[in-house]
């Protein structure tokens, strides 16, 4: 009656098992031991296959960071539906179990915890872990521990027992027991000095005993017999089951290396033989620490060994065997080739180092190495098998050079001092080996002083590469065309396992070569355990080392974001994982199964997966051959900054060799969706696309803390403020020139990572410049650190580097929590004496300056909205960094699932400047905003990453948090940062375009030169803007690359305010012209204004600059220099020590009437000297000065007559006075950069043009289309034509730009002056003005010249100007040392319709050498002489001299000839003339003939 209840109790528990999942094994109790094996093997097909082992390194990692919306193909609740008949769901819950336990049963939950009051095990009862409480107790615990250690063990320890038989004998004595008790207190001394001294020497015993072995262990072998005769036996049972896991694992890894031609792998068998392998001794090494234990194991195997073999082992010995069948082919058409090897020898001695740790499994860490190459032997026949193979070991040579190439696989892994690791706490905790457990973010900002020379000469073209320990390469940047100063600026993700902590990060600097390989120039080095103590380190700077010296330094940011865990909480219990919306993503293929065999041509495929992230490939598996059901179990690992928004896709194919790969099935699912599966435990998708087919896969979730690392930095970022530097002068700077006689012409420049954000003006020949400017530089974080450069302006090369010093903006601005308006304040206004420092640690020279900071508004809604990109952006190039990703850049191709296109796109947050060989070797560079790409001296800008629209259920980005304007309001604030995204443009030619802002003639904002016509930037510049409603925006399209002589395409002009309104806060085009009409471009912008509150000096402000006008009256009272009571005067007009007009001598009078007037650009009224000087002409000396005056610009009122009466300063007082009358028109004054120096021009804006009043140009438009008819430069804000005041122009009297190369500014003449006359020229299409049909006498009269090259004292330069009509060509006298020569000297020529120009040569007079040309200049002739009915045959001009500086003045006058010589058929020929000058030789002057 028993046995059934007992049987009927096991049964209920056999179901209950069965129903948690469990497979219960039953046996007949009768059955034999095979059966009852063979019945438990059954399940042995149930077991999952072994996964492939992955290296436990660093790696880079890919980087998800958004893109366009992709529809899953797949649901959670789909899983369900695709389970087919016959297959039953997972029940997720366990039935309710009811019946009582049996007894002595497991408990079904865990066990309750160990109360903390228990003491278990030996380290909580003698308290070790206990820590020390403080105060008195803590004094006492080491009183205690010094007593123990000073007095335990001493004489009056062993001479207690003493004092106890004496005491108690007394105490007897005294109460007069008897002799009885007195031998039982001596038996019991007696007994406890035996037991004592027994103790003492079993101990003392031991201790010798144990200190002797311990020599032993160290210098001698032990036998390892029983281990051996234990191994005998095992043997026999594991052997078999070893051989299976081998099997399975190899053949999988044959499978997916099986090499093209060859039709598959297989290990046909497999035996390591009935002998087991022997441990022949080992040697143990004792004194390590307590966690370590350290052995040698000398071990051999040798299957084919008969000793200690009996009769019977000797009956059924095997020996080790494999055989390898290859068939080679494709399809029906293989054949088959077995290769065998048997054997199989082998013997060595390894050292094996075992560290302890108290969890389970109690070992953490082995580490296996052997001491030296171990001894290998076999034999191998590759044809003919058991029968007739051959062993062609027995070649000569062969079995030397397989042994050699074995150890030197095995060299590297485990031969000492190399070890091979296994973490067994790892391996066995679940946790896979290749798992990240953080996120290592490298920021790489730049390189400097990098000493290297490329072969064959030049600078080198340094990249940075970077791995652990000198490994494999994870990333690199983009290298930078010769520079030894690069900015690198890109940011790299890799992922760390818990190991590489404790490694050493190798930046390797390197040389990038076209056509051969890279030269390494150096390495720096950085121990990641200091991220240990700090996760954060910024503005880490390395030296970079060559053969242990110096050449150069690497700077750096680091941040480590490790994945976040479970943590304690104050209950004991652990607390849920925080959730966030960035993390590691890992995701598993495990398998595939019932693949759709009808896409196959032979009915037989060869699968493998690819992973896609947003349109990218991130992973591929392996491929498998001849299945329809591989087990890859391949992971992969990627950073995914929205998980929300996060969508996987996954496509199967089949390898196909040199055919197209076909796509079997594909599907895509949501991140979300895929973890909830997961929690669910469903692991099986049903495939898309195809008949059939299941794709198995997991995906796991890590969690970090690094939100603000990844998200919304594509955006662009506002500027906290602007730092206002004054740059006074500098002192000894380095002369670069000294070895060609000549000085350095310095200037300086502003840079931010690499960009260059302001420059100072170019000062020739001058060690000791003084530059007294004022520039607004915007920064973004007070981590930023402006690198002020003092460079030499080089004419036809690149610009030299004078030195550098370096600005923090921490210095000067602090972060103000308090104020939500502005955020950020002023520290204090820093005064500089800066040490200019050159390459390494030498310094030359001094630079003056000021700066301070001065916060911005936070203002709200500062961000730009998403844009669509060019399929190139993915790697976009610059003139100064290329590309260089290693790997296969199978992403950047595109992708497609059976018909859905999958090509690579960009989200908005794609900021994170990723390597190209990120998550193996694929991806993106993107910068930030703001951020620029280029060389050291580049202005171009990378702008935000091109960035894909979301769909509509994607999360909106959350608003910038800030104060709130209306358009309006915002307009009113006179300074701030204009932000301009350049989205894109349709060009008459590729192009870059360059924003310019108020008078600065270098550009603010630069984009990258345009691959096509129809650009795609999507990139954002900034300029500071002094005062809104006098400010003005330049637009235009330079087709030459940066450095570059410029080629300006096409160009529009704005007001600033006018140019907000149009486009603040939406798109607006903008149409450039060029300078013939004739071309047109367009361009689509969007901007932004932050209003920064500065208050500006005097002369920072627009109407400090523009175009005087002086009318010079006359003078009364003059001094008398001549004998007969009179002078001959004439005025001569200088600002800022440069002749600027000089009047006409009149004679013998000392109340001279002039009545001329003048044009003159004045940049600064404030900083102007304006002086007059009258002087008495004398023809035989020198003139003699009759009195100056100082003129005032500062208090003049714009737009109003002014007149003055002068009193003339002489040497013996005040003489005589001048009558002038001056206005003031304020402009912006363009600077304009000319090869060597930089000087002021009126930016074509000028009170008359060829006698038409300026007042007639007033509302001419600047453009057209999107832009509308915007006046500038009037300072009438905002007004439109039909706003204007002035009358509306006729149709004929506008006149064209003036061409801006060259120069040249036409001046009213006395006669036009005198009569009122407001004609002007007829100018062409071309620019060129209309020439005559008839010839005529041109007499061209060269004045002076001014701001020439070599204006430094002291210079010997001896100018002389050559002059070209036609054919025909004159040349003036040099003038001795004249660095304001004049000239006054008139030629004549003849010219007709073909002299269309004036060619000028300004040349530097050579006694003994050939003369150096210093400008050159080409003046069109018929844009200032216009014949007509209404004529204007005098003109005087300024022309711009090109290829140097400064300007030249001429005087041109055109006579008709009469009719009988005029016309062309008796109008002789010119003769040809002797070599011209252009030649750069010398020419004798040539007087004009009367024939001219």
């Amino acid at each position: 009656m028993a046995e059934p209840v007992a049987r009927g109790t096991l049964d209920a528990v056999h179901a209950r098992d069965e129903d948690l999942g469990g497979k219960v094994h039953t046996f007949n109790p009768d059955a034999s031991p095979e059966q009852k094996a063979a019945l438990a093997g059954q399940a042995k097909g149930q077991l999952s296959s072994v996964t492939n082992g992955a290296p436990k390194e660093a790696r880079g990692i890919k980087l998800d960071t958004g893109g366009p919306p992709v529809q899953p193909t797949i649901k959670v609740e789909d899983i369900d539906e695709s389970i087919g008949d016959g297959e039953k769901k997972a029940e997720t819950t366990p039935p309710k179990i009811t019946e009582q336990p049996i007894p002595g049963a497991l408990p079904d939950g865990p066990a309750y915890a160990i109360p903390d009051w228990y003491r278990v095990g030996w380290r909580a009862v003698s308290g070790i872990d206990r820590p020390v409480a403080d105060g008195e107790e803590r004094d006492r615990h080491i009183i205690s521990m010094f007593i123990d250690d000073m007095y335990y063990g001493q004489w009056y320890h062993n001479a207690g027992i003493i004092v106890f038989a004496v005491v108690t004998t007394y105490f007897l004595t005294v109460f007069r027991f008897g002799w009885g008790w007195l031998f039982i207190v001596l038996a019991v001394c007696a007994t406890y000095y035996s037991t004592s001294m027994r103790r003492l020497r079993r101990a003392a015993r031991d201790d010798i005993q144990r200190e002797l072995i311990k020599n032993r262990l160290a210098s001698e072998h032990e036998s390892a017999d029983w281990l051996n005769n234990f191994l005998d036996r095992f043997w026999l049972i594991y052997e078999p089951i070893l051989s299976s896991t081998i099997v399975s694992s190899v053949d999988q890894v044959l499978s997916i290396s099986t090499p093209t031609g060859v039709d598959s792998m297989r290990l046909s068998t497999f035996t390591l033989g009935t002998k087991a392998p022997r441990i022949d001794k080992v040697r143990t090494f004792p004194r390590t620490a307590d966690d370590i234990v350290l052995m040698d194991w000398a071990i051999s195997f040798n299957s084919s060994d008969l000793a200690d073999s009996t009769s019977l082992q000797l009956v059924n010995k095997v020996n080790s065997k494999i055989v390898l069948e290859i068939r080679i082919g494709r399809g029906v058409a293989t054949a088959g080739m077995h290769i065998l090897v048997e054997n199989i020898v082998f013997s060595g001695e390894m050292r094996v180092k075992l560290k302890l740790m108290t969890n389970y499994p109690h070992i953490q860490i082995a580490e296996i190495s052997f001491l030296q190459p171990p001894v290998l032997d076999y034999s191998l026949k590759p044809i003919g098998g058991d029968t007739f193979g051959f062993d062609i070991n027995n070649i000569p040579g062969l079995s030397s050079f397989i042994r050699d190439q074995v150890h030197a696989t095995l060299g590297p892994m485990m031969y000492d001092p190399n070890v091979f690791t296994l973490n067994l706490e790892q391996m066995l905790s679940g946790t896979p080996l290749d798992s990240a457990t953080g996120v290592l973010q490298i920021k790489i900002t730049s390189a400097r002083d990098l000493k290297a020379v490329k072969f064959g000469g030049g600078v080198p073209d340094p990249y940075v590469s970077l791995s652990i320990e000198h490994r494999v390469e994870l990333a690199r940047t983009r290298f930078k065309r010769s520079s030894p100063n690069p900015h690198f600026g890109s940011t790299h993700y890799l992922l760390l396992n818990s190991t590489n902590l404790h490694e050493t990060l190798t930046l390797s600097v390197l040389d990038h070569n076209d056509h051969r390989n890279d030269t390494e120039l150096g390495t720096a080095s950085y121990e990641l355990s200091q991220l240990l103590d700090d996760a954060t380190r910024e503005g880490i700077i390395v030296k970079v080392l060559k053969d242990g010296k110096e050449c150069g330094e690497v700077i750096f940011d680091l941040s480590y974001f490790p994945v976040l865990t479970p943590a304690k909480g104050p209950d004991g219990q652990l607390e849920p994982v925080p959730e966030t919306s960035v993390g590691i993503v890992r995701l598993i293929l495990h398998q595939a199964k019932e693949l759709d065999l009808s896409k196959a041509l032979t009915r037989d495929l060869n699968p493998f997966a690819k992973v896609l992230l947003h349109h990218q490939l991130i992973h591929k598996t392996p491929t498998f051959r001849h299945t329809a059901s591989p087990v890859w179990e391949s992971a992969a690992e990627f950073l995914v900054s929205d998980r929300s928004s996060c969508v996987i896709a996954v496509k199967i194919a089949d390898e196909r060799d040199m055919l197209k790969d076909p796509v079997i099935g594909f599907l895509s699912v949501r991140l979300d969706d895929l973890l909830k599966a997961k929690e669910q435990q469903r692991d099986w998708f049903p495939l898309s696309g195809c008949k059939t087919g299941k794709l198995r896969m997991s995906a796991e979730w890590k969690p970090l803390a690094m939100a603000g690392s990844v998200q919304g930095a594509a955006a662009y970022t506002p500027p906290i403020g602007v730092v206002r530097l004054w740059i006074k002068e500098a002192s000894d700077v380095k002369n670069v020139e000294a070895a060609l006689g000549g000085k350095s012409d310095p200037y300086i420049r502003v840079q931010m990572n690499g960009i260059t954000l302001a420059r100072t003006e170019v000062i020739n020949n001058n060690l000791n410049p003084k530059w007294d400017a004022i520039v607004y530089v915007p920064v973004h974080a007070l981590s930023d650190v402006m690198v002020l450069e003092a460079m030499d302006y080089q004419n036809l090369t690149k610009d030299r580097t004078l030195g550098y010093c370096e600005l923090a903006v921490k210095d000067l601005a602090k972060q103000n929590a308090e104020d939500m308006k502005y955020p950020f304040a002023p520290i204090a206004k820093l005064e500089r004496e800066a040490s200019i420092r050159l390459q390494g640690n030498t310094f030359k020279g001094k630079l003056h300056y000021a700066a301070e900071f001065v916060p911005a508004l936070n203002l709200a809604g500062t961000t730009f909205p998403a844009a669509g990109t060019e399929l190139d952006d993915s790697a976009p190039r610059d003139g100064s960094g290329e590309d260089i990703a290693s790997g296969d850049e199978s992403s950047s191709d595109e992708e497609s699932l059976d018909g859905i296109t999958i090509a690579p796109s960009y989200s908005l947050k794609d900021d994170v400047p990723t390597s190209p060989t990120t998550a193996n070797g694929d991806g993106s560079a993107k910068e930030k905003a703001h951020r620029k790409k280029g060389s050291v001296d580049s202005t171009r800008s990378t702008g935000t990453a091109a960035a894909a629209k979301k769909s509509e259920t994607m999360p909106p980005v959350p608003e910038q948090v800030g104060v709130e304007l209306s358009q309006e309001e915002l307009l009113k604030q006179q300074s701030g940062v204009l932000a301009v995204n350049a989205i894109s443009g349709e060009l008459c030619k590729k192009a870059r375009l360059e924003l310019l802002v108020d008078e600065s003639y270098w550009p603010s904002f630069s984009t990258e030169r345009a691959r096509s016509t129809t650009a795609r930037w999507d990139q954002v510049g900034e300029g500071f803007i002094r005062e809104l409603d006098f400010g003005r925006v330049w637009l235009r399209l330079n087709e030459n690359e940066e450095g570059m002589k410029d080629d300006i395409i096409g160009d529009f002009k704005i007001e600033a305010k006018a140019f907000l309104e149009q486009c603040l806060g939406k798109e607006a085009e903008f149409i450039l012209t060029d300078q013939n009409s004739r071309r047109t471009s367009k361009v689509k912008l969007m901007a932004k204004y932050i209003p920064v509150p500065v208050t500006l000096e005097p002369r920072e402000s627009i109407t400090n600059m523009g175009l005087l006008r002086v009318d010079v009256l006359g003078a009364r009272d003059l001094l008398a220099a001549d004998r007969g009571g009179t002078s001959d005067p004439y005025a001569i007009f200088t600002l800022n020590d440069q002749k600027v007009y000089k009047t006409e001598k009149k004679m013998k009078t000392l109340t001279p009437t002039w009545d001329e007037n003048f044009t003159v650009p004045v940049p600064s009224r404030v900083a102007a000297q304006f002086k007059v000087e009258v002087k008495d002409w004398d023809q035989l000396g020198n003139d003699d000065p009759l009195g100056f005056a100082t003129i005032n610009l500062a208090d003049l009122e714009p737009f109003e007559s002014t007149e003055r009466t002068l009193s003339l300063q002489t040497p013996k007082g005040t003489k005589g006075t001048i009558t002038i009358k001056m206005v003031f028109n304020p402009e912006i004054v363009a600077r304009t950069r000319k090869n060597t120096s930089t000087f002021i021009a009126a930016g074509r804006a000028m009170t008359q043009v060829g006698g038409l009043p300026f007042s007639a140009i007033k509302g001419t438009a600047h453009g057209v289309g999107a832009v509308g008819s915007k006046t500038f430069g009037l300072l009438r804000k905002n007004k439109t034509i039909e706003e204007s005041d002035e009358l509306p122009v006729p149709a004929s009297a506008v006149v064209p730009e003036i061409p801006s190369t060259p120069f040249s500014q036409p001046a009213v003449t006395d006669a036009l002056a005198a009569s009122g006359a407001t004609s002007y020229p007829i100018v062409d299409a071309s620019g060129k003005g209309t020439p005559p049909t008839e010839f005529g006498t041109l007499r061209v009269t060269v004045v002076s010249a001014k701001g020439l090259v070599g204006a430094a004292a002291g210079d010997g330069v001896k100018p002389y100007v050559s002059i070209k009509v036609g054919k025909k060509e004159h040349q003036t006298k040099h003038v001795h040392k004249a660095l304001t020569p004049e000239w006054n000297e008139q030629f004549v020529f003849t010219v007709g319709p073909d002299n269309q120009t004036i060619s000028l040569a300004l040349l530097d007079h050579k006694t003994l050498a050939k003369d150096k040309v210093l400008a050159d200049a080409e003046i069109q002739i018929w844009q200032h002489i216009r014949l007509g009915a209404t004529p204007v045959l005098s003109s005087d001009v300024w022309a711009e001299l090109r290829n140097g500086s400064g300007l030249i003045q001429l005087r041109l006058d055109y006579e008709k000839a009469s009719s009988t010589n005029g016309s062309l058929a008796s109008h002789p020929r010119t003769p040809l003339s002797s070599p011209s000058r252009f030649n750069l030789s010398r020419r004798t002057a040539t007087t004009p003939s009367q024939d001219d």
